[in-house]
């Protein structure tokens, strides 16, 4: 397999970080749209071994993330919206003219599942597998992990903003740094029971996109022990979520996998390759 490093460019100008995996024989090319304040390296392996099974990988990190942040991010005024809208756009655009005969498949953890359906290209897109992704409504996730959000959201945000200009978060071990405004429509969103659908913003400030029409086959994977995307949670988002083609769901219990735990950042770690790696790669080659 290659592997390259390069930049990808946003209609607006933003540049975004990537890491290209190709095999010597390509049957198909999977984004993955990683979570929010995750690295692009933290779902590297992975890409690495879908290519060992006829997968162009591509990862790549959200405008004013890691290596896609600008060097000031006190004067950033990226919002969460534009990684759906601009960044995972410009990366399904870019593999398309790349790889123009192979069809395309996302991958999508957590917000990388969530923002799909602000895609204005979606046409391009022949399946959907997410892992984690529903609506992050803080009552409804468990005791402990909603409290931390709480935290999060309500003191050290905020307390961050007013000293730096943003969420600092990356030197105290929670995430990489956010941009203002991507923490505070984060936060909004996670205010609400139905996340960004909720009646009195999706359709005014959040665009409807193309959520009740996605044009693709969708695979929801869900675990058991998730703290933050609960049952609640993923039925929240989902119900508001439709495909002629199917939106089928599956729950990962990790006793059924002799697995300790899977959590909210799981599959992609190397600790599961024997595992639910295979999984989630079947579930990409059943939409092909």
């Amino acid at each position: 397999m290659t592997q390259i490093n390069l930049t990808i460019t946003c209609t607006d100008g933003v540049s975004l970080s990537a890491v290209l995996v190709v095999p010597e024989q390509a049957k198909a090319v999977v984004q993955i749209n990683g979570g929010t304040g995750f690295r692009k390296e933290y779902y590297l392996k992975y890409a690495q071994y879908l290519a060992t099974h006829g997968f162009v990988s591509l990862v790549y990190d959200y405008r004013g993330n890691a290596s896609s942040a600008p060097q000031d991010l006190r004067n950033c005024a990226f919002n969460y919206l534009e990684y759906g809208q601009k960044d995972m756009a410009a990366v399904l655009d870019f593999l398309d003219e790349r790889f123009p005969h192979l069809p395309k498949l996302i991958l999508g953890h957590s917000v990388g599942g969530q923002k799909v359906g602000f895609m204005p290209n979606l046409q391009k897109v022949k399946g959907l597998v997410t892992f984690a992704t529903g609506a992050g409504y803080l009552p409804k996730m468990k005791a402990w992990q909603g409290l931390k959000s709480y935290y999060f959201f309500y003191l050290f945000g905020p307390l961050s903003i007013a000293r730096y200009g943003y969420v600092a978060s990356k030197r105290f071990g929670i995430m990489e740094d956010l941009p203002r405004q991507v923490f505070l429509d984060w936060r909004l969103f996670c205010s609400k029971p139905m996340y960004f659908f909720d009646p009195k913003i999706y359709g005014i400030s959040v665009p409807k996109g193309q959520y009740d029409e996605l044009p693709f086959p969708v695979k929801v994977y869900s675990c058991s022990d998730d703290q933050i995307c609960t049952p609640e949670n993923q039925a929240a988002f989902w119900k508001n979520v439709h495909s002629d083609q199917g939106i089928q769901f599956s729950v990962l219990r990790p006793n059924d996998w002799g697995l300790q735990e899977i959590g909210h950042n799981g599959v992609f770690p190397s600790r599961f390759q024997e595992t639910l790696w295979p999984e989630v790669r079947k579930a990409l080659e059943n939409m092909l």
